[in-house]
């Protein structure tokens, strides 16, 4: 189970042995197993900064009060009574029967089968109210037991319980269910129970197509003509064909739906091919198939960038998806009854103005983007840059480097230059949250992992992955943020010997938190923190107060002498991305995307924006798969007409 937030991080480099680390820094530890406790900092990031979530409540332990779940339980046994009073308070609309199967503080999600939007509903009340107003409008005829068999799930000594997999069938959608089931004094109680959508009835994925030549065009003149669509107009466009645009294209083209990607850059994949040459991803690629289409066997742990960018283009291929690439957004217009009116600019010329159905924004995962305005950058004879505009560390050899800012990118971008040994140094403004490959990926990747080279079911591991609602997760990952700060002691104290500031996340919730609010402020160790620890890459806290033709004067009037200064600051807030491409008026009536609302769910991210007939599409490529089938249900069912309003009391 995974109740962290797993975003794709990049690197250049393989995870740092963490055993290793005592032979590399001195006085790590005082004696023997004793270790010195690590200094603790003011939060990099205020607990309540885009975070309003209110529900917080201890977790279900045998320290408050509930009984382990004894060797012997039957964990199909116990799942079986559960559905059995599921589909006897389902079937019968029984609001008041449904809660009760609950603990006092369980929590029920949905993903779109019963409320048509993402929502939470937090604690029996909320739970019996939101009952009450659904069930009569969305009848749930059959609840059934489904692979994978139930287990008991016991990741603390003093937290046990049953997890199990439902099918559940509304009159419009099919989905699942993931239940995790606490015993009680009372018996069998839902702790947490996550519903989502998975398909439509009636509307079943479109068959494979024989393929034969029957027409008189060969398979590759039918794909031009086709993309072109000199005489079509596509039902969905979307904007940005990273993995979010081209995945949600996938699911939309298997449900019947006809889409248009219209893509800035002149290749697709080249938002990563177009990066530094040394960039890898960071985390292994368990957990990052593409929809339909999985990586082959022997693919790269840890894949590097310009790989994964020729993989974008062979999946355009593969799935024939319609794509636009040179091409950008010249105009955006929506009339009052919803319809769009989208002008493209294809190859430095107008080409079309369509007028999709359904407009979906997958143009990135951050905003913009940002460079600080710093005093004096304009007399500064050396080289200032965003790490964006970073290729390589070739041809600085012998020079003096800075990097400003201590998230992935700014290890990244450091981690280049002092595999060639260039002198480079890592400003840091504020405490890090850091965490290492060898004790971080068994925990957070753990239902992703090939067994004996065979791959997981990767529905399967989704469902998991993507069911565990805020409320407790965010109590597990904090959980977790102690566990690997314990386990990764030794690293983090090497690195605070080195002058480089640590902390345990956004609300002591490992990266959970800050995936939700920040997109970063965190870094997987791919290797970075063993060039620190050694020296090879330095560090310097504070931030530069301004330039001289010659200098970088930090704060404090300290003076430094570097040929060479990158911002690893980061990117604007995703809303800027929408209005550099729709404009102010549309933008205005645009919801928060980041952050999380009161119940526990993301602003906008993948539900509804605030503006009629568009969809933001952001996230990893884990996010992407999972979400992008969400979406294009929705979608679907809004084009057929049977989709209902979404649930907002």
């Amino acid at each position: 189970m995974s109740p962290i937030a797993i975003h794709d991080s990049v690197s250049s480099a393989t995870t740092t042995d963490v055993s290793s680390l005592k032979k590399n820094v001195t006085n790590s530890v005082t004696s023997g197993n004793e270790k010195r406790p690590l200094p603790v900092y003011p939060d990099a990031v205020a607990a309540d900064y885009m975070y309003k979530f209110k529900y917080n409540h201890a977790l279900p332990t045998t320290g408050e009060g509930f009984p382990e779940v004894p060797q012997e339980t039957d964990p199909k046994s116990a799942a079986i009574e559960v559905v059995q009073q599921l589909s006897k308070t389902l079937s019968a609309g029984d609001a008041k029967g449904f809660s009760e199967l609950f603990l006092e503080f369980g929590v029920w999600r949905d993903r779109a089968l019963i409320t048509w939007d993402y929502r939470t509903f937090n604690f029996r009340e909320a739970i019996l109210k939101a009952a009450a107003d659904l069930l009569p409008k969305t009848p749930i005829s059959k609840v059934t037991l489904i692979e994978p068999t139930p287990i008991v799930e016991r990741p603390y000594p003093d937290l046990s319980f049953v997890q199990a997999h439902f099918g559940l069938e509304t009159d419009i959608a099919g989905g699942s269910a993931v239940a995790n089931l606490i015993l009680t004094k009372n018996g069998w109680k839902i702790w947490t129970l996550n519903t989502a959508i998975e398909s439509l009835r009636g509307f079943p994925e479109i068959p494979e197509r024989d393929g034969h030549m029957t027409g008189p065009h060969s398979w590759q003149a039918q794909r031009e003509l086709d993309t072109a669509m000199d005489n079509a107009e596509p039902e969905v466009l979307i904007i940005g064909g990273g993995q979010n645009g081209l995945m949600l294209a996938a699911r939309l083209k298997a449900v019947g739906v006809s889409s248009l990607i219209v893509e800035r850059n002149g290749r697709i994949g080249d938002n990563w091919r177009g990066r530094y040459e040394a960039l890898s991803l960071h985390l292994p690629h368990w957990a990052d198939h593409f929809a339909y289409m999985p990586y082959p066997n022997h693919w790269p742990t840890y894949c590097p960038a310009a790989k994964l960018a020729d993989w974008f283009e062979w999946y355009v291929s593969a799935m024939e998806l319609h794509v636009w690439t040179n091409s950008k957004v010249a105009g955006a217009k929506q009339a009052a009854d919803g319809s769009w009116s989208i002008e493209i600019e294809r190859d430095g010329k107008i080409k079309r103005t369509f007028h999709p159905k359904q407009l979906v924004m997958a143009t990135s995962l951050a905003g913009l983007p940002y460079a600080p305005n710093i005093p004096g950058a304009e007399e500064f004879k050396g080289v200032i840059k965003h790490s964006t505009e970073h290729d390589s560390s070739r041809g600085w050899e012998g020079k003096k480097v800075l990097v400003v800012g201590t998230s992935s990118s700014g290890f990244d971008t450091a981690f280049d230059f002092a595999r060639r040994k260039i002198d480079v140094t890592l400003l840091q403004r504020s405490p890090t949250y850091i965490m290492s490959l060898t004790h971080s990926v068994p925990r957070i990747l753990a239902a992703y992992k090939p067994v004996n080279g065979k791959r997981p079911d990767l529905d399967v591991a989704d469902r998991i992955a993507y069911s565990m609602p805020v409320g407790p997760g965010e109590e597990m990952g904090r959980r977790l943020g102690k566990e690997l700060t314990e386990l990764d002691h030794d690293l983090l104290q090497a690195m605070e010997d080195r002058g480089f500031k640590t902390w345990r996340g956004q609300r002591s919730t490992s990266t959970q938190t800050l995936g939700y609010t920040k997109n970063g402020g965190f870094y997987f160790d791919a290797g970075a923190c063993e060039q620190i620890i050694n020296g090879n890459i330095k560090v310097e806290q504070g931030y530069i107060d301004h330039f001289t033709a010659d200098k970088v004067v930090l704060n404090g009037d300290r003076e430094r002498q570097f040929d060479l200064v990158i911002l690893a600051t980061g990117f604007s807030n995703t809303i800027d991305s929408v209005r550099s491409t729709l404009g102010d008026e549309i933008t205005s009536r645009h919801k928060p995307i980041w952050g999380m609302d009161e119940e526990g769910e993301l602003n906008s991210a993948w539900r509804d924006t605030g503006v009629p007939n568009l969809w933001l599409a952001v996230g990893t490529l884990q996010a992407a798969r999972y979400h992008s089938q969400k979406i294009a249900l929705r979608i679907k069912a809004k084009l057929e007409r049977i989709s209902p309003e979404p649930y907002t009391k």
